[in-house]
């Protein structure tokens, strides 16, 4: 009988968290990384991937997912999000209190750890094009309550879209509402930004530390950028008091002047995530390796990337299990290639940029089993 499930030999492994980086054999048994050493005897493995040439990296965790599948534009995690190398999601708001529990049977079925950001509004996002916290009485603070004690395997906090379009024309009262349900149940809360009634320094005030600012890089009105370029020391402020920021790209939110700006200017995105739905999906690029690849055209250190994809939103979803690559830690695993060559990307409102480097997923380890990304 094989001494392990699963060996991945010859890879570049960086984990962020250790700090490791060189080139290992990386075993798994169950769900567990057994051993990472120089070289590990293949015959030692009931199955052997080569993945010498790539990098082998912490499974990716996308903190900011539409994947209650079957609902309005959401995508399945298993096809969608695990084939382009998350191994954990977070669904953020796609369904409140009401549906919550047909979103457990979903997560549930999942190949990919699937987690939720759990939506203020009762309803969640069933059809986004009528703001779900446009009428407060959705807004029930005491189903959310109730619900996220009920599930503290699955619901790492709760969200609420600011917009003015999600929640009218002032956001100050769903504030209120999200603080007071995120104080009752001890969880962090994510808000989206971009288009909302107020300046972002009025909503930062409501956070607290450990809360999560989600579409940071947008280009959206009232973002983080003043009319002169200069970012706004209200964020700078925030962040130094625990509010932590993410990318979220999405359709609509990432500007490359702003990105260029927060690089520039010191303020990166805690955690980089996709905001994947099926729009996006479209586009068999959209995933966290093309966002990382946004970032290391700006020159962003590899490491560093990596770190906003696996460590640090792991301590974000309070989950810092996830997001390492050692011997005894968990089973996941993310295999990349860093393509060179000619390559455009596109910011959300059709900037290009020129580029000779990219990340492109291979294949994931999940729970010690190994998965082929789908060809681009």
């Amino acid at each position: 009988m094989a001494q392990y499930d699963l060996l991945l030999r010859g890879g570049e492994v960086i984990d962020p968290a250790s700090g490791r980086r060189g080139i290992f054999d990386v075993a798994f048994s169950g769900d567990r990384v057994a051993a990472i050493e120089p070289s590990i005897d293949p015959s030692l493995a009931a199955r052997t991937e080569n993945v010498g040439g790539l990098l082998v990296v912490p499974g990716l965790i996308d903190m900011h997912v539409h994947v209650f599948d079957g609902l309005a534009a959401d995508v399945s995690a298993d096809s969608v999000c695990l084939t382009r190398g998350a191994t954990t999601v977070a669904d953020a708001g796609g369904s409140g209190a009401y549906a919550f529990g047909l979103f457990r049977r979903v997560a549930s079925g999942n190949r990919t750890r699937t987690l939720a950001w759990l939506n203020l509004s009762t309803i969640g996002q069933v059809d986004v094009r009528v703001g779900e916290l446009l009428f407060l009485p959705f807004a029930d603070v005491d189903a959310a309550v109730s619900t996220a004690k009920a599930h503290p395997d699955l619901i790492v906090g709760l969200k609420a879209r600011l917009s003015s379009y999600a929640a009218g024309g002032t956001c100050k009262p769903v504030l209120r509402l999200l603080r007071e349900a995120a104080d009752a149940t001890g969880l962090p809360v994510m808000v989206h930004v971009g288009d909302t009634g107020e300046p972002l320094p009025e909503i930062l005030q409501f956070l607290k530390a450990g809360d999560v600012v989600t579409h940071i890089l947008t280009g959206r009105k009232f973002g983080i950028l003043r009319a002169d370029g200069r970012i706004i020391p209200e964020a700078f402020e925030a962040h130094r008091r625990g509010i932590l920021f993410d990318a979220a790209r999405g359709r609509n939110h990432l500007a490359f002047p702003v990105l260029k700006a927060a690089v520039e200017q010191g303020l990166l995105p805690d955690t980089l995530s996709t905001d994947m739905t099926a729009l996006a999906a479209a586009d068999p690029y959209f995933s966290l390796p093309m966002m990382a690849t946004q970032f290391l055209a700006l020159g962003v250190p590899l490491e560093d990337v990596l770190a906003r994809m696996t460590v640090r939103p792991a301590a974000a979803l309070r989950r810092n299990e996830l997001g390492r690559l050692e011997a005894g830690s968990i089973g996941d695993a993310t295999v990349l290639r860093l393509e060179r060559g000619s390559f455009t990307i596109q910011d959300v409102d059709g900037r290009e940029m020129a580029i000779e480097e990219r990340l492109v997923a291979v294949g994931v380890v999940r729970a010690g089993s190994y998965v082929a990304a789908t060809p681009m």
